[in-house]
């Protein structure tokens, strides 16, 4: 049944009843007011005092000076090195092989060196220690004559001059040592060694007196000579040792002062003594010419002492006579100008009673 002419569905009549709401106009919708800014309540007024009351001024603190904040400088960072390769350039290769091979070398040198001086001591020690055993001072001489002397032209034999031998030689005990050993060389200024012989000159060149390796050698006769003989050259062999060894000290025969305060020497075998009295030294080839063995007769052989005395480096105060056998000492020279140089020394063999 419917209300009001309204027909109502069966499920709405027991439903309230909702209002109408009416559509309201723009006009009639009442905005709120706009609220104003709530106005602070005055205050009142404080009365001013008539004389003011003192206080003590406070002082205000003085302003410290604002400290500035260091400025941080930007540090740029240390460039970089570049980083080296371990191991060894290429470029230092040739250096390394030149400082090896300079060391190498030096080190070569000084034991080469080392080995010489080695050997020199070496050597003069086992000629000072047969010395010490084998001489001694102020001996009474041997008057044991040879007996393969030959007379001279007259058929007779210069009488020996009397004198004293410096030294005394122990034969006995240098026969048992080395049966080689033919006579002693001594010279007052410090040269004394034994003298060698044999059927080769070149087995003592570099072999002691005991015949073991010796870089000084020996002094030794030539195989052909015999002390004793006239009209022959009794020569006698000897190296040149840098140490002043051997036959070095007769390299001082160049100077005619040297030669005036060393005139003589002494030859002493185990059948005769000998005085050495000096008469030249000089520098030749090492030829056989400059080397005679024998001479023919005495033309000849004073030819020839007059050839050397014409060429030596002193004057001589001794008697130059054909009655004497002539004694040569021969070492290597290194003077310029000559192809095999050789330096002699030259004597005649005196006899000593």
């Amino acid at each position: 049944m419917a209300e009001g002419g309204r027909h109502l569905r069966p499920e709405e009549d027991n439903e309230p009843v909702r209002p109408v709401r009416r559509p309201v106009s723009q006009d009639q919708v009442r905005r709120p007011a706009r609220q104003q800014p709530r106005q602070p309540e005055p205050q009142p007024r404080r009365a001013r005092p008539a004389e003011p009351v003192s206080r003590p001024v406070r002082r205000q603190p003085e302003p410290q000076p604002r400290r500035e904040r260091p400025r941080q400088v930007a540090v740029e960072p240390p460039a970089s090195r570049p980083r080296r390769r371990r191991g060894i350039r290429r470029q230092n290769i040739p250096l390394i092989i030149l400082m090896v091979v300079l060391v190498g070398g030096i080190l070569f040198a000084g034991g080469q060196i080392a080995g010489i001086i080695l050997d020199y001591h070496r050597d003069r020690t086992a000629y000072d220690q047969l010395a010490q055993e084998a001489i001694s001072s102020m001996a009474e001489p041997d008057a044991t004559a040879r007996p393969d002397v030959t007379p001279d032209a007259a058929g007779q034999t210069p009488a020996p001059v009397r004198s004293e031998v410096p030294i005394a030689v122990d034969w006995d005990l240098l026969r048992e040592k080395n049966s080689d050993i033919v006579g002693w060389l001594y010279d007052p200024a410090g040269m004394s060694y034994p003298v060698m012989q044999t059927t080769d000159n070149s087995y003592y060149l570099h072999r002691g007196w005991d015949k073991q390796p010796n870089t000084a050698g020996s002094l030794f006769a030539d195989t052909v000579a015999t002390a004793g003989v006239l009209h022959s050259n009794f020569l006698i062999y000897g190296h040149n040792m840098k140490d002043g060894s051997m036959f070095a000290g007769i390299m001082k025969y160049v100077d005619q002062s040297y030669y005036d305060q060393h005139p003589t020497m002494y030859y002493l075998t185990p059948w005769q003594n000998y005085r050495v009295e000096l008469i030249a030294a000089h520098i030749v080839e090492s030829t056989l010419d400059n080397f005679p063995n024998y001479f023919a007769d005495d033309g000849e052989y004073q030819t020839y002492l007059n050839t050397i005395t014409s060429r030596s480096f002193f004057r001589t105060n001794a008697q130059v006579s054909t009655q004497y056998q002539l004694i040569t000492l021969s070492t290597c020279d290194y003077s310029s100008g000559y192809t095999d140089p050789r330096f002699l020394v030259h004597g005649m063999l005196v006899p000593i009673q």
